[in-house]
């Protein structure tokens, strides 16, 4: 019985080191920046300066918390997603698109977020990303 329970405590033991190693050296990949708490409130002038894959992320944010009505965002995130490939078929993601789903933008290098706004300012921030969205299609 002891050998057994020896066995098992060193394979999970290993397995868990591995796993472990594969995430540390995933997340040795991916810039500072994703590591990092957003740093400032964004408004709707940055929407401008944000990657495609960033604003149909934030499309995606906008849409979930009903800020954009599905009506309005539902078609046009299918739209952008497939053009800028927001979401691979190979299941791999897209930090960008990720990163604004969680109502977060990546601008000059630095994480900014809506979440922290009243509802009605972020609501102007959406109308924002919900015309850029347009406009990359």
């Amino acid at each position: 019985m002891t050998r057994f329970y020896l066995r098992a405590l060193a394979a999970t033991s290993f397995i868990a080191g591995a796993a472990s190693f594969a995430l540390s050296a995933h997340a040795a990949e991916l810039p500072a920046v994703y590591g990092k708490a957003p740093t400032a409130v964004a408004s709707p002038a940055d929407v401008a300066s944000v990657s495609p894959a960033n604003v149909a992320g934030l499309l995606n944010y906008c849409v979930e918390t009903n800020q954009v009505s599905h009506d309005d965002g539902d078609s046009l995130q299918a739209a952008i997603n497939a053009k800028t490939n927001a979401v691979p078929m190979d299941h791999n993601g897209n930090m960008d698109y990720a990163i604004g789903s969680s109502g977060e933008f990546l601008i000059n290098g630095n994480r900014s977020t809506i979440t922290s706004l009243e509802a009605p300012a972020q609501g102007n921030v959406c109308s924002a990303v919900l015309a850029r969205a347009k406009s990359l299609i």
